[in-house]
């Protein structure tokens, strides 16, 4: 039985802050960091498979791009890929699946709009979980709605302001759906923590990058994977009323992994069932995630 020797009591879950690993339930942030006051801050969520992180080195290159972007006084953070691997270490996550969640804020001063003096400390916590993988939604397909994209016009940095991200996610649960896919001018861009993928007469489609779309990392790794097994594939946009055109549709993402879309707003899409090639994505991304890393 997984993690069957872990008591929460006697041995609680550690996280890392700023520097020191702490029980998590004695973790506290100051109420005037400006990640709680503003949102001014940065996340990732990086997946382990049997107590190895899956695609390290791509996650800290996106959170470095954020700090870029944000004008972190630090944006190399590249030390905390060891801490990751500390706390799989730290916490019994060597076995089945894990998460790690890392945040990095600008750190804690008096409110004020403007950035706080250039020598104040970032805020920097990362802790890591059990993950209890979508088996039935990878294997079965699930349903999606469509929602008219309300977000800022810098989706291309992770922040976590995720407010319109929560709203449309809590609506697609209360219409018995599995994630909402963002439309914006016609043209679906991504799900609440998914990017999306179509088929075409053969062809994988994604909606290209821009500033309303995050370069997700199992997006690039789905690109990577239909060049290794020789589909064709192309980046450009995915409009809603060609959706009925497509062959096969998919989410990806870090919790997802690829998992095929069978319904739209509540009406079968397609056949109802997964897609062949969806299935030959799906099959390489766990040889993948189980031999190359």
């Amino acid at each position: 039985m997984l993690h069957e020797n872990f008591d929460d009591k006697k041995n609680p879950m550690l996280a890392y802050l700023n520097g020191r690993y702490l029980p998590k339930d004695e973790i506290f942030i100051a109420p005037d960091d400006r990640g709680f006051l503003f949102a001014d801050a940065l996340y990732e969520l990086i997946r382990s498979y049997e107590g190895r992180l899956f695609q390290t080195q791509a996650h800290f290159d996106r959170l470095k791009y954020g700090a870029r972007e944000l004008r972190f006084t630090i944006n190399n953070l590249d030390h905390l890929a060891e801490v990751a691997k500390n706390l799989i270490k730290k916490n019994n996550l060597l076995c089945g699946d894990a998460t790690i969640y890392i945040q990095v804020t600008r750190g804690s001063a008096p409110r004020a709009h403007h950035f706080p003096p250039l020598e104040t400390p970032l805020t920097i916590y990362v802790s890591g979980s059990l993950f209890l993988p979508h088996k039935t939604e990878i294997e079965k397909g699930v349903n999606i709605i469509t929602v008219s994209d309300q977000r800022w016009a810098r989706c291309d940095i992770k922040t976590v302001g995720l407010t319109a991200n929560v709203l449309a996610n809590q609506l697609a649960r209360e219409r018995n759906a599995f994630e909402a896919v963002f439309v914006r001018d016609g043209a679906l861009l991504e799900g609440t923590h998914t990017n999306i993928f179509a088929v075409f007469d053969g062809k994988v489609v994604t909606p290209p990058k821009t500033n309303y779309i995050l370069a997700g990392i199992t997006r690039h790794v789905v690109l990577g994977l239909c060049q290794k097994l020789d589909l064709p594939f192309q980046e450009r946009s995915i409009f809603e009323s060609q959706i009925d055109l497509a062959d096969e549709l998919m989410i990806v993402g870090t919790t997802v992994e690829i998992t095929p879309i069978v319904k739209i707003n509540g009406e079968k899409f397609g056949s109802g069932a997964p897609g062949t090639i969806t299935r030959r994505l799906q099959k390489a991304f766990r040889e993948l995630k189980f031999h190359r890393f």
